[in-house]
């Protein structure tokens, strides 16, 4: 798996707290789209961290049964005290590993259950080192006419008004740089990918997450989000390579311009997207 940072710090959490909240505004319309009318649902939820979002987003009644798997052993046992019970379940796994497939056969065989109705993944493709050969390996996990439901990063789709400057511009360009951060223009690709495997039916249901001029909460929301976590990831990586002079720059690019930034997406004249692919895509066929 890429390499990426897994924060439990305080600020961190509260961080992951505030995504989650916009990120369950954002999918909802999708979701309901999909539970209406139905009932008995199995879900496979890929990327659950600490399980708390995944509980949040699959309590539904018309839910029966969530497999949550996840890289990070501590966040799986943190999952399991909290939320684990007769429908939550959550497992280490590593989706990149040559046995990720016959693991997830061996899981769902124990389980009672060889397909889901519903796979969810969330900000996981942009972290691999081959998103595409998840993609094409889930195919066999789906029920027919299940749906595949992906939500991504889309930074070309991201704006910001007014920014005389190009502030945004330039973070977003440390930003895809940041090696922990992913690959930044995965929902811009993903549409194409699943095509490319023979899914049928992908639609778009959001192209980024915003907030107007007089929505000052929402946009200190999406600051959080989106922004607060590189000051913190530079100072990883110049600890890591102290003197490295890209890491160097991005430093003291941050101590020049990251609070005009915030000033000016705080801004009540302001409005901001952070480009955000959310989109399903079914099995077709057998």
């Amino acid at each position: 798996m890429q390499s990426q940072l897994v924060f439990q710090e305080k600020k961190e959490r509260e961080r992951l707290r505030i995504q989650n909240k916009l990120l369950s505004q954002a999918e909802k319309p999708a979701l309901e789209h999909f539970f209406k009318g139905k009932s008995g649902l199995s879900v496979l939820d890929i990327g659950c961290n600490d399980g708390n979002r995944t509980f949040q987003r699959f309590s539904d009644q018309r839910v029966s049964r969530v497999i949550g798997l996840e890289y990070n052993q501590e966040l799986v046992e943190k999952a399991h005290r909290q939320y684990g019970n007769s429908k939550f379940f959550f497992y280490q796994m590593d989706v990149e590993s040559q046995s990720f497939s016959k693991d997830l056969q061996n899981l769902v065989d124990a389980s009672d259950g060889g397909q889901f109705d519903l796979i969810c993944l969330s900000f996981v493709l942009m972290h691999l080192l081959d998103g595409k050969k998840l993609l094409r390996t889930l195919e066999q996990f789906l029920k027919k006419d299940g749906v595949l439901f992906i939500t991504e990063s889309n930074d070309c789709a991201s704006t910001l008004v007014p920014d005389e400057k190009n502030l945004l511009e330039q973070f977003l360009d440390i930003l895809n740089q940041d090696k922990y951060a992913g690959r930044r223009d995965t929902g811009a690709k993903a549409s194409g990918w699943l095509a490319d495997f023979g899914y049928g039916n992908i639609h778009v249901w959001s192209q980024g997450i915003s907030a107007g001029k007089e929505e000052l909460e929402r946009k200190n929301q999406i600051f959080q989000t989106f922004f607060s976590y590189l000051p913190e990831d530079v100072e990883i990586l110049l600890a890591e390579e102290p003197d490295n002079r890209d890491y160097q720059e991005w430093q003291k690019w941050l101590g020049e311009n990251y609070e005009g930034l915030r000033q000016q997406i705080l801004s009540k004249d302001s409005e901001i997207t952070m480009g955000m692919q959310i989109l399903s895509c079914e099995k077709v066929g057998l």
